[in-house]
């Protein structure tokens, strides 16, 4: 049997040129060589710094990088907060656009369409957990009201916030949040009773062991608010 060869993916040289290309009022045709021209320098040279940087060419940046992945949170708690940014959690609202079953107030405090912003920023019962951890920690930032997302927020309480704490203040938009996406969580699939002293408890653990772990700005907290309860020592 004969050899065969691949087509070649180019058109004969005598086939016309297509409409589609024939119409172009951008392209100059002489009868220098064509020579390769990279789109992506100034100088047309190609270099791979340029070769990297258009992979990125249409993408969008996140504001909230600094607070998200530049911090000590544990992977799913950055995951979450980076989800809950491009507003890709599964609230009741984007259930509604995707025609699923859903509830049609919050499920936290029934008085308002459940989005992400309402559920950890305005949802009352979000704004107790807030407020009471805030004090807890002596931390003196206002709890967050009419803010559109986390990040805004963070950016105007760290203002108010003292350099020593500020640290801390990011551990805390990070951890609250996320507690609160889970104490809601466990409502509808565990069919848990909403509970906010049960959330703040479960909220003030957490804050113990994250300072016992090295979290940045909570090992400076007062001695007493992270001594860990006689139940949280023992090692079943």
């Amino acid at each position: 049997m004969g050899t065969r060869y691949p087509r070649s993916p180019w058109p004969p040289r005598d086939r016309p040129v297509p409409a589609s290309l024939a119409g172009r009022t951008d392209t100059t045709l002489s009868n220098e060589p064509d020579r390769l021209c990279w789109k992506w320098t100034a100088n047309g040279t190609y270099s791979g710094q340029s070769c990297c940087s258009a992979t990125f060419h249409g993408s969008t940046l996140c504001c909230s990088w600094k607070l998200v992945w530049k911090s000590w949170a544990p992977l799913q708690v950055r995951f979450f907060h980076w989800l809950a940014n491009q507003d890709c959690c599964c609230t009741a609202d984007r259930l509604a656009r995707r025609g699923l079953q859903h509830h049609p107030c919050c499920l936290l405090c029934d008085q308002a369409p459940e989005t992400i912003q309402h559920l950890v920023l305005a949802c009352p019962f979000a704004r107790q957990a807030w407020h009471v951890t805030l004090a807890w920690l002596h931390i003196p930032a206002p709890a967050p009201e009419h803010d559109p997302s986390v990040m805004d927020w963070w950016l105007h309480a760290k203002d108010t916030t003292p350099p020593t704490q500020r640290k801390a203040l990011q551990s805390v938009a990070l951890l609250v949040p996320w507690m609160i996406w889970k104490h809601m969580n466990e409502f509808v699939f565990d069919n848990v009773t909403p509970s906010t002293t049960r959330l703040l408890d479960k909220i003030k653990d957490k804050i113990r062991w994250w300072a016992k772990a090295g979290t940045q700005g909570l090992k400076s907290c007062p001695a007493p608010i992270l001594a860990c309860p006689l139940i949280c020592m023992i090692v079943l």
